[in-house]
């Protein structure tokens, strides 16, 4: 598994490095999968188990609620609308639709399996085995109307998320957790709460761990990807690693444990209690039940496609902020280009640009396409504008008609002003969705790109 998942990581490097398509454009997924067979071998070496290999069929099944667990936050997206995606593939036919199926199902599949199998990770490595502290009396548990407690926060925060998204939205993360987990603890499933009981802090240093180690991954995979997903946390825009604002990082612990409660549900209800740790590593497992028979979990499976169908035709409008950008999208392109471009390996606006920077193939490709050095320069001026932060055709072609030529331009202006001329020229078209928080990233990240350039050029001369 180690290996697999290492040559894995190399192969999504390379693609994307070099912008071959196939593993360019889904450079995400590639890479997560090469990241999770890495660690699942790790820990099979240091343990003589791991999940994938010991476990396969509640790996899948860990994959297949995952999946459903992060449509479920898809769709609470459509009304904090705290992040949107770029580049995402164009679906016109079955065979497109059904890559950009399988694409969904392995990018949302990892929520889960990234995250446990990072926990597992941890434990392997002994980190925080030691951190407990003193158990409560045995028959004496928290009381009664303690779980009920937790779980009127959990209400009261998700209330309060989606009542007032703008403000509050990053409550959403870990409301999940109070309101789930104490369920489990009732019914005698696996739970966090249980693990307060006894003061195993290890266990709840684990898994914050585990959703810090996920997120730092995760975002740096998606910085670099082709087809990503952006966020428009207000008023944090300017405090970023990566694509995310430095304190939204303390919402992936969160989403650690809400990950462990939702599996915990899944399992109580229909896994048999099944857990995903290592038995020697709890101090008092979970009562095993029975498992759902085969044929009930089979019928459940079109109802996860329904429930996933559904939220990507409703979520879509908001979330999807541009489709996989072609060099025929691109006006400064001449007609029929393409062919030529093609004929020098250049099948892509990344391969375009990349070209276009160095002199000798840029001399080259002028005197192909029979550009001036003008059009040259306009061209990738544009390719830059229409790649840079995922833009796109769409909106790409609205910031021009809005007098915007390229990146620079961007950072001169004001996202509000700017929102407004770019509404007016869009017709009032639906797709793709102009939002001004869109518009306000791309206008701070040129103004960013600026600051960068005008540095590593050095003080001007005197």
């Amino acid at each position: 598994m180690a290996a697999a998942g290492a040559s894995l990581l190399v192969l999504a490097g390379w693609g994307l490095w070099r912008d071959v398509g196939w593993i360019a454009q889904p450079f995400y997924a590639w890479a997560w999968w090469g990241y999770i067979l890495l660690l699942d071998g790790l820990v099979a070496l240091r343990r003589g188990r791991s999940l994938l290999a010991s476990r396969p069929r509640l790996a899948a099944a860990m994959g297949l609620w995952s999946v459903s667990f992060w449509f479920f936050f898809e769709l609470l997206n459509t009304r904090f609308q705290n992040w949107y995606y770029v580049g995402v593939q164009s679906v016109s036919t079955w065979v497109e639709a059904l890559g950009a199926g399988a694409f969904v199902f392995l990018a949302f599949s990892t929520v889960f399996i990234g995250i446990f199998e990072t926990y597992a990770a941890l434990t392997a490595l002994g980190l925080f085995r030691g951190c407990r502290g003193a158990a409560f009396a045995p028959g004496r548990p928290s009381p009664p109307w303690a779980s009920y407690a937790v779980q009127g926060l959990g209400l009261a925060m998700a209330a309060l998320a989606v009542g007032f998204p703008r403000y509050l939205a990053p409550l959403v993360w870990g409301s999940f957790t109070l309101l789930v987990d104490p369920w489990n603890y009732r019914h005698g499933g696996r739970s966090i709460l249980q693990d307060f009981e006894r003061r195993d802090w290890g266990f709840v240093a684990r898994v914050f761990l585990a959703g810090l180690v996920c997120g730092l991954v995760w975002e740096s995979l998606n910085f670099f990807a082709p087809q990503k997903w952006i966020y428009t946390v207000r008023g944090l825009e300017g405090l970023k690693l990566f694509e995310m604002p430095l304190l939204g990082f303390l919402g992936f612990p969160a989403l650690a444990f809400d990950a462990f409660a939702a599996f915990a549900l899944v399992s109580r209800l229909s896994l048999g209690n099944a857990v995903w740790e290592e038995p020697e590593d709890l101090d008092d497992p979970p009562v095993a039940g029975r498992p759902w028979p085969r044929v009930l979990t089979l019928a459940t499976l079109p109802l996860h496609c329904v429930f996933w169908l559904w939220v990507t035709w409703l979520s879509n409008a908001v979330n999807v902020a541009s489709l996989e950008l072609t060099l025929g999208e691109l006006p400064a392109l001449p007609v029929r280009a393409a062919a030529t471009l093609e004929a020098e390996g250049l099948r892509r606006p990344g391969q375009l640009l990349s070209a276009l920077r160095d002199p000798a193939r840029r001399a080259s490709l002028a005197g192909r396409l029979a550009m001036d050095a003008v059009q040259v320069a306009r061209l990738e001026e544009e390719a830059d504008l229409y790649t840079f932060k995922g833009i796109g055709a769409g909106h790409g072609a609205w910031l021009e008609a809005a007098g915007v030529r390229g990146v620079g331009d961007l950072a001169l202006r004001s996202p509000e002003d700017l929102h407004a001329e770019m509404v007016t020229h869009s017709g009032g078209a639906d797709f793709p969705p102009l939002r001004l928080d869109m518009v306000r990233v791309w206008v701070l990240a040129a103004r960013d790109r600026g600051i960068v350039l005008r540095a590593a050029a050095g003080p001007s001369p005197r």
